[in-house]
């Protein structure tokens, strides 16, 4: 009897030892590194927003997809930077709740981003400046990118 309590102990916590390690991994290797939530963020302000910006005279350095296959640390800086920037000028217009978010999930997101320490990565005010339904466009076409490609982080070293 004792020996069959000491046997289902050891083996609840080495249960709870599995599952904390899967846990783990799950968090370090297993997530999207753009989730679905800031895309959503960024399509519902293309749907609810741009329509009232069309009137509205903002330019923003927009970086592409190539940008961001070869620097996509500094991509998503100025990306960030810019929906800042695109948040300050659109003001009170706009809702602040898909500012806060947006600007929260980009920084994260940027904050998991890596890139090659000589990439020779350009300034944000080197990129094309676009109207805000282009650069939003963009930024959504990039953050859909990132889906795709899962959990596989852009190259780094």
């Amino acid at each position: 009897m004792l020996r069959r309590q000491r046997t289902s102990s050891l083996l609840n916590a080495l249960l709870w030892f599995l599952f904390f390690i899967a846990m783990t991994m799950k968090q370090a290797y297993g997530q999207s590194i753009s989730s679905s939530e800031i895309h959503q963020i960024v399509q519902t302000f293309i749907k609810e927003e741009v329509h009232k910006m069309e009137s509205f005279d903002c330019r923003l350095y927009t970086p592409t997809l190539a940008d961001y296959k070869k620097c996509p640390r500094s991509t998503l800086t100025c990306f960030t930077t810019e929906v800042k920037v695109l948040m300050l000028e659109y003001g009170k217009r706009s809702s602040s709740l898909h500012q806060k978010r947006l600007t929260k999930r980009l920084t994260k997101l940027m904050s998991l981003i890596k890139q090659e320490d000589g990439a020779n990565c350009p300034h944000c005010e080197v990129h094309r400046e676009q109207a805000a339904n282009d650069f939003l466009t963009t930024l959504l076409g990039i953050l859909e990118w990132m889906n795709n490609q899962g959990s596989q982080l852009p190259d780094s070293h």
